[in-house]
Parts: structure tokens; C-alpha cells; sequence
């Protein structure tokens, strides 16, 4: 069995380790003769446990020993290394000219090239790579090696020692790159291609002759740096310092852009792909590509390699820290021994019946209406004539419950039915208390002010306003139809404001089936009648208005400026009022009753 070490520079941390449990360990004396001399012969009364103090000490020397070789790396044994291998030769044939130097990509095109050129070097791994060097001449910077991974990073020395002409030939590139094949016929047939990073700038007019390449089996790909925008070119010393940007004869400043026709045509005539660099991804489409014309990967014996065994050192050193936090050097202190009482019977039987009363409640039978009235409810919000036989069905089995009565009535108003809905709102009317009756009110006037019964509807709000002096909306509708009812009766003709004679609104209203309610106060039918206006001069007046929505239309004509914005202060500050009391929007909350209005 081999046994080596992955990190043998890690080794003296075992000194650190020594030291550590040497600290813990003078630590531990001194506190010990630091008692002593403190407390005499009282110390052994201490709570401290010197044999946990020591156990806790073992603990943590022994878990710095073993993280300390986990660090170092043993491999103990060894497995076989299966390494996949692939028949594709690429050189590389990267464009060094000074066009190259151009800062339209991020940093520069070079620095571009040469993160494509470390990416594409890890995507071929398995394969043999070279590079080469091109711009007015060729040079060769790798020879094809299986060491794919450091053909990247050899760019950055890749101008020293390396004569290269100005200017760029992609025509050089070639021949340069194809050089790095051999030439003579050998039994092992593998796949050739040369790979040219380049911004595709050549002074020549057209393409170099591929023929010659295509015979040989070579394949041609092209990777393009750089925008078809472009920018202008700096020129740099011999020490790497800045200059100037290049101009021309004429002192015109130079741009350099990326020739893609160029490149794309050269890929094309040379039976590979061109690919435009604007990130990883790119490099990984060109790996792709160039593994494509060799899909032929085999996997194959690559030796032995020693077996990782630090897991084992690592995870025993993490068991014992965590049993060293969980020991505690304190001695356990002894349980006070109390004598055990008992319950008196009463309380026993008291909690008993409790707990019984408690579970029968909690396991008890829920109303079976309430699960059909909530469905009733999601039906309302969306379809209110299918709702009202839900609601009728309901209230044929609890004819009592003026929640019931209520939701019926919101129902049948939806539909536009207002008159039966004022027969529901009066059946909850009588059976309901507190806050739900105040709700029926406020429902029925409602009805009554889309029905016009302006001076009814009133009563009904003031009513519900006398039930629930917290109901702001009751409080606010009454103000308007105070306002509405002023601007009509100061339109009327001076000869017809006031009649002899006249009478309050009658307190008896026709039902919908046409028969007359009987009159009886309002206290006995629980239906209010209707009530004049507080400014009223004790008549209502012989005529009505005409409609709602003329009243309406005058009130907003004779606003003034300082009533409108009360009125809008009003209305953002409730979310409701008029228009809520018109359309039907909102929901008023009380007692159990959760209904649209």
C-alpha cells in the first residue's frame, strides 16, 4: 500500500498544533494553582472536574492533530485513471499585429484573445493544441502538446524573444499554422484544424487560396475580437508606455473595425465555422464546433493516481470539537429532593371536567349553514340571481336569522329588484340586534335612495346612525342627501316651496306584491318612517323631484369651489360616500354579517 502526502509544505503546522495543546495545557495548571492558593483546602469543593477539564483538553489537541493533517493531504493507495483522448490536432494562429491593441472590447482585443485562447485550451483537453504567433511574419509559440491548459497563460510572455513584421496577413497565418503538421503520410489519421483569433483586417483584396489546406484535411475556423464600430489604434513604445493613437499620412486619426465578411469567408472556404467572441460562451461554441469534425472520443487507460484520504482526518477532528463543546467541566450538582404533593379530589374533578368540557367544544359538531352561507357568499361576488335561491334555501331552514334576511336582500338589490330587496331588509329588521340591525338599516336606505325615496332613505340612515353612532358612512350619506334635498327645494318656484296642508312622508310603504304595509310606529315594526329634514320648514313639500340622477346633476352644478374639495376631502378620506352609495362598492363589516353593498 502506497502512502504519501498531497501537501507536504503543510507539514509544519504540526508545530502550531503542539503549541496550541501546550497553551490549553499551562492554562489549565495555572487556574488549578490559582484555586489553591485562593480557596486552601476548599478547593476540592470546587465545582470544576479535573478529570473533564483534562478529557476536554485531549479533545481539542487531538482535533487540532487531525485538521492539521487533513491540511497536509495523505493519499493512502491508489486507483486506476481512466483519461478520455481525442485524434484532433488545432493550431492556434493568433493575430499580434498593433490593431490588436484596439480598447473597443473590454480591455483590449489582445487580452479578449488571450482569455479565448485559455478557454478554448480547457474545452480541448483530451487533444493535442499549438500556437503561433502572426502579423507581417509567423512565429511559433507552442508546438502541439497534449498540456492544452497552458497554452493560455504562455501569452503572457508571448512578445519576448519573438521578432514579428508589422503588419497582418492572414495569408502568413496559415502558412504558418499548417507548418506545425507534418507533412509526410503516417498510419494514425487524425483530425487537423487551424483556428485563427483575429480582427480580420488584412491590406490584401481578397482571400488566401485554400485548396492546398483542403487537400491536406485541414479545416479552417475563424473567431472574431473586436466590434464592427471599431476604435482608433494607440502605438506603444518599446517599454509598454503609451504614445499616441496611429494616423495617416494625411494626419487623420486611424480606426480599425472588425472585418466579419472576411473572416466568415474564410470559414466558409476552408470547411469550418466563424464565431464572433463576446464572451465564454463563444469559446465554448467554437470547442464545439472543432469537436464535431472528431466526434470519435475514446476513453483509455491513463495509470494510476493516489486515492484522497483526508475526508476521514477531517470529519473525525469536526466529532471531536463537537463532543469537546458538548462536555461540560462542571460537576453535576444533586436535585434538591422535595417531598411530592398531591392534588386535593376537588381539583382533580375540577380539572378533569375541564379538560372534557374543553374537548367536547374543540371536537364538537360546526354549523352545517355556515360552511352553505360562505358558499352562497363567493356565488354573490360573482353571479348574484344564482345567489339568491342559495340565500332563499338557507333562509327557508333559519328563518330567524337576520343575516340571512340580509344577505338576501343585498342579493336581490344586485339584481336590480330594489323593492323585494326592502321586504328582506325589514323581515332582518325585526329579529336583528345591535350592530347587524344597524346594517339592515343602513342596507334598506340604500334601496330606498335607488328607489328615489330620498326623504326615506334619510330616515333609514339616521336610524342606523342612532344604532352605531361610530358608522361615519351613515353620517356622511345623510349630509348629502341633506345637500341634495336643499338644492332642490331652492329650485323650486317661491309659489310652490311651501303647501298648507302638507303632510310628512307617509310612514305606510307598498310592498312589492302591491298590498300596503299597515302603518304602526317605529318602534313597534322596527321600520323607520320617513323623517323630514332637520332644515326643513315642517313640509315636505306636494312635489317630488323628477329622478336621482336630475337631483344629482343639479347638486353638482351649484357646488361651489370650498364644497367640492370638503366633499373630495371627504371621499379620499372615507374610499366611499356618494359614488359608493350609487354604484354598490365596499363591504360593511359587524357582528357576523360580511356583505357587499
Amino acid at each position: 500500500m502506497k502512502i504519501a502526502l498531497a501537501h507536504p509544505e503543510l507539514a509544519p503546522l504540526l508545530i502550531a498544533a503542539g503549541l496550541i495543546v501546550a497553551l490549553c495545557t499551562v492554562a489549565l495548571v495555572r487556574r488549578r494553582r490559582a484555586l489553591a492558593a485562593f480557596a486552601g483546602p476548599g478547593a476540592r469543593l470546587v465545582s470544576a472536574d479535573p478529570a473533564l477539564q483534562v478529557a476536554k483538553l485531549i479533545l481539542v489537541g487531538a482535533a487540532c492533530l487531525l485538521v492539521v493533517l487533513a491540511l497536509v493531504g495523505p493519499q493512502i493507495g491508489e486507483v486506476p485513471r481512466r483519461a478520455a483522448t481525442s485524434r484532433l490536432d488545432t493550431v492556434i494562429a493568433l493575430d499580434v499585429s498593433q490593431s490588436m491593441a484596439v480598447r473597443d472590447v473590454d480591455i483590449d482585443r489582445l487580452h479578449s484573445a488571450q482569455r479565448a485562447i485559455e478557454l478554448l485550451g480547457q474545452q480541448l483537453s483530451g487533444g493535442r493544441v499549438g500556437l503561433t504567433l502572426f502579423a507581417g511574419s509567423s512565429a511559433l509559440r507552442y508546438p502541439l502538446t497534449a498540456s492544452t491548459k497552458i497554452v493560455g497563460p504562455a501569452l503572457d510572455t508571448s512578445g519576448h524573444g519573438f521578432r514579428v513584421q508589422p503588419g497582418s496577413s492572414l495569408r502568413i497565418a496559415l502558412q504558418g499554422a499548417a507548418a506545425q503538421f507534418p507533412t509526410a503520410e503516417t498510419g494514425d489519421l487524425r483530425t487537423r484544424a487551424i483556428v485563427v483569433i483575429s480582427d480580420g483586417e488584412d491590406p490584401a483584396p481578397d482571400l488566401p487560396p485554400l485548396d492546398s489546406y483542403l487537400a491536406r484535411g485541414l479545416h479552417v475556423f475563424t473567431l472574431g475580437i473586436g466590434t464592427p464600430e471599431g476604435g482608433p489604434v494607440p502605438v506603444y513604445d518599446s517599454q509598454g508606455r503609451f504614445q499616441q493613437m496611429l494616423v495617416d499620412a494625411n494626419g487623420t486619426q486611424v480606426t480599425s473595425r472588425l472585418d466579419e465578411a472576411r473572416l466568415t469567408g474564410l470559414a466558409a472556404a476552408g470547411g469550418g465555422r466563424y464565431v464572433r467572441y463576446d464572451g465564454d460562451t463563444a469559446a465554448k461554441t467554437l470547442s464545439d464546433a472543432l469537436r464535431a469534425i472528431d466526434p470519435a472520443v475514446a476513453a483509455t487507460e491513463g495509470g494510476v493516481s493516489p486515492e484522497d484520504r483526508y475526508q476521514f482526518f477531517l470529519g473525525l477532528a469536526v466529532v471531536l470539537l463537537v463532543a469537546d463543546w458538548l462536555i461540560s467541566e462542571r460537576r453535576p450538582m444533586p436535585r434538591p429532593r422535595v417531598p411530592r404533593g398531591r392534588a386535593a379530589p376537588r381539583r382533580r374533578l375540577i380539572a378533569s371536567a375541564t379538560g372534557l368540557l374543553l374537548l367536547v367544544v374543540a371536537c364538537g359538531p360546526q354549523d352545517p349553514i355556515a360552511d352553505q352561507l360562505d358558499a352562497a357568499n363567493q356565488i354573490f361576488t360573482r353571479d348574484p340571481a344564482g345567489a339568491v335561491a342559495r340565500y332563499r334555501d338557507l333562509q327557508a331552514k333559519r328563518p330567524a336569522a337576520p343575516e340571512i334576511s340580509i344577505d338576501l336582500g343585498n342579493a336581490v338589490a344586485a339584481t336590480g329588484e330594489h323593492d323585494r330587496a326592502l321586504v328582506e331588509y325589514s323581515r332582518a329588521i325585526d329579529t336583528a340586534k345591535g350592530r347587524t340591525r344597524a346594517i339592515a338599516f343602513y342596507d334598506r336606505a340604500t334601496s330606498l335612495f335607488r328607489l328615489g325615496r330620498i326623504l326615506d332613505a334619510r330616515a333609514a340612515y339616521v336610524e342606523a346612525l342612532r344604532l352605531d353612532p361610530n358608522d361615519r358612512d351613515a353620517k356622511f350619506n345623510i349630509e348629502v342627501i341633506d345637500r341634495i334635498l336643499g338644492t332642490i327645494r331652492s329650485q323650486r318656484p317661491a309659489s310652490a316651496s311651501s303647501s298648507p296642508g302638507a303632510s310628512t312622508a307617509p310612514s305606510g310603504r307598498q310592498q312589492p306584491g302591491g298590498s300596503p304595509q299597515p302603518t304602526a310606529p317605529a318602534a313597534a315594526s322596527g321600520t323607520p318612517a320617513g323623517t323630514p329634514v332637520p332644515d326643513a320648514t315642517g313640509s315636505s313639500g306636494p312635489t317630488q323631484p323628477e329622478s336621482v340622477q336630475s337631483a344629482l346633476t343639479s347638486f353638482r352644478r351649484d357646488l361651489t369651489v370650498d364644497e367640492a374639495l370638503k366633499l373630495l376631502d371627504a371621499l379620499r378620506g372615507e374610499q366611499r360616500g356618494l359614488p359608493a352609495l350609487l354604484e354598490g362598492t365596499g363591504v360593511r363589516r359587524g357582528g357576523n354579517v360580511d356583505v357587499p353593498y
